[in-house]
């Protein structure tokens, strides 16, 4: 067994073992759930179980593939095949298409992944279900997923879960070093700014995600300091897509645990955030620590109300009125 084509993946060594163990043993459940928040690597730890188990290298540009109707899945050979969402959602008729090929090939380990199984309608979960009952020889199953508590309960219930976390400093920072070479020092910032998610890391140190951290900044001055916090909050925020404001609810708790931090005396350059140290400094009047933490929990509220597609505009209404209620009397 080739235990290489984990190397590729950054972190989540304790579920690299396990999952190791279950394939030397061959003891790899005929299905599996790799749960977790977008940016963790689910994705390519699939892919290394899937080139593990068949002993070569599967789906090469594996990200860039897009299913839609031309292509409702892929295959490489017959022995591993990838279904991802057409349009917003998978479709049955790709599960049944898939059904087809396995029933035609019945030799050896087969494996298929099904990214963002959380769009999966009833009649797709229906379908797949029936092959999870009674599952052909050899075959394997991995979903992923960003939003687990979606998929119905009768497919949990015949998955093995696999939960992702937010990857450590030390895992992210000895993978970054595996994979891409130099020294800690090189990603001492990304991995600082990136919150153990590995997608975010690697966009950090391609130079991108800073826009929203501006963002975050220049919405706590409003609600810091303009006369009228409310309107001019929700000018800001108006064009502004769920996924920017995920990202923004995140760089403004890093932000505001930036404040406690100052006001405990640690110098600016120790802060997350050091390179807005100055600015903070300034806004430190404005916040005091009871609504800070109060405000970390309305942060965590809003993000989590996003995943559940709660309507945009009347998450950043609560986040923006919750600010206002928590400001200090400056």
């Amino acid at each position: 067994m080739d235990r290489t084509y984990f190397d590729a993946v950054i972190g989540h060594e304790s579920i690299k073992e396990q999952l190791l163990r279950f394939i030397s043993s061959g003891r790899l459940p005929h299905a599996m759930v790799f749960a977790g928040p977008e940016g963790l690597g689910k994705l390519p730890m699939a892919q290394a179980v899937a080139s593990t188990l068949i002993g070569r290298p599967l789906f090469p540009g594996l990200s860039d593939l897009v299913c839609d109707e031309a292509h409702p899945f892929y295959q490489d050979r017959d022995e591993a095949y990838y279904l991802d969402l057409i349009g917003t959602m998978l479709r049955v008729s790709q599960f049944r298409q898939l059904q087809e090929k396995l029933i035609l090939h019945a030799e050896g380990n087969r494996i298929c992944l099904i990214n963002h199984g959380e769009t999966m309608n009833k009649e797709f979960a229906n379908c797949m279900l029936k092959t999870l009952e009674e599952p052909p020889a050899g075959v394997h199953f991995i979903l992923i997923t960003n939003q687990p508590d979606l998929l119905l309960p009768t497919i949990v219930s015949r998955c093995a879960m696999v939960t992702f976390g937010a990857v450590s400093d030390g895992e992210m920072r000895d993978g970054l070093i595996r994979t891409r070479g130099g020294t800690a020092a090189d990603y001492e910032q990304a991995v600082l700014w990136g919150g153990g998610n590995v997608a975010r890391v690697l966009e950090l140190l391609a130079g991108q995600g800073l826009e929203n951290a501006r963002r975050a900044l220049e919405f706590l001055q409003v609600m810091s300091r303009h006369a009228c916090p409310y309107a001019k909050g929700m000018t800001l925020t108006a064009s502004l897509t769920e996924a920017d404001a995920a990202d923004i609810y995140r760089w403004l708790s890093m932000l505001l645990r930036d404040l406690v931090v100052l006001r405990r005396g640690v110098p600016a350059a120790q802060l997350r955030l050091q390179q807005y140290g100055e600015e903070l400094t300034a806004l430190l009047p404005y916040w005091p620590d009871a609504g800070i933490f109060s405000l970390l929990q309305v942060l965590d509220e809003a993000g989590e109300a996003l995943r559940r597609h709660v309507n945009g505009r009347l998450v950043w209404d609560y986040v923006c009125i919750r600010f206002i209620k928590e400001r200090g009397g400056h």
